[in-house]
């Protein structure tokens, strides 16, 4: 299931590109279990990690079956047949017919009844080996020492996602994971009444978030380095906007308070918290 992280259309890019067809005549169907009865999720960036390699399998059993069907349409030897950019051709010769055809025809009387069948495929691959990406981020605040307050001024992080299949969802979902790091990092929290245990920031009018005019123009690049570990070179993919985004602001705030002798700071690290530990360092040293 797509949890905004545009699988409708970076599945049909896949499919698009491994048969040759516009992805504009790729339909998406998830969330169906009357025709998808086995699933695991979307998490731990497994969605093109995984989804890409059995959209690719099955794909290549779509074209196993059609290239029989093109045979008996085409009168020639299933051996004979190879497909490239939505055609069946008879090698060496320009007779083919297209993958639409020969799904039409499965259904028809052109072919021996023993190929009639839907033109379809089913993949259920386990994949035991991990493809892990990896995340470069720096980042850069300014903290007002009087009042606590923190400003992310510069933030720059590099995916290595392996292989690429649609690099403007990419960035866009770092620059969402970075904005929850940030968040997290500088002002999110729950508050429970310490007495009834009611929580009390229980809606977003008292759950602070970050705002777009609160974060700077995030500086993203991706490394595309193929994985060994799986079979497309595919690793998970923007997962690194958040997991390193906590540290990154953390340690660049305790960076900031250094000269105040602040070596920990809890978060969030909101502005009473800051100009706390500023006060506590400047009162320990005073002592």
């Amino acid at each position: 299931m797509s949890a905004g992280q545009g699988h409708e259309t970076s599945f049909a890019q896949v499919i698009s590109e491994w048969l040759g067809v516009e992805p504009d005549r790729v339909r998406l169907i998830t969330g169906d279990s009357n025709r998808v009865l086995v699933g695991g999720g979307s998490a731990s960036a497994r969605s093109m990690r995984l989804g890409s390699w059995v959209i690719a399998k099955a794909a290549d059993a779509i074209v196993d079956k059609g290239r029989q069907i093109a045979g008996a349409m085409l009168e020639a030897s299933e051996d004979d047949i190879e497909f490239a950019h939505q055609r069946f051709v008879i090698k060496g010769t320009d007779r083919g017919v297209g993958l639409f055809e020969v799904a039409a025809a499965a259904s028809g009387d052109r072919i021996p009844d023993e190929l009639r069948r839907p033109l379809m495929a089913v993949s259920d691959e386990t994949m035991s080996v991990p493809s892990y990406a990896y995340t470069f981020a720096v980042c850069e605040v300014e903290v007002d020492p009087e009042t606590g307050v923190v400003d992310v001024v510069r933030y720059t992080s590099i995916d290595d996602c392996g292989r690429a299949v649609n690099p403007m969802l990419i960035h866009g979902q770092s620059h969402g994971g970075i904005a929850q790091g940030i968040g997290q990092a500088l002002c999110e929290g729950c508050v429970y009444d310490p007495r009834s245990g009611q929580l009390l920031s229980g809606s977003f009018l008292d759950y602070a978030m970050p705002r777009a005019d609160l974060l700077p123009a995030f500086d993203t690049e991706i490394s595309e380095v193929p994985s060994t570990t799986n079979p497309l070179g595919m690793r998970g993919g923007s997962e690194g906007g958040i997991t390193p985004g906590l540290a990154a602001v953390t340690n660049a705030i305790v960076d900031a308070l250094a000269e105040f002798g602040v070596e920990h700071i809890e978060l969030p690290a909101t502005p009473e918290r800051v100009w706390n530990a500023i006060r506590a360092t400047s009162q320990k040293r005073a002592e």
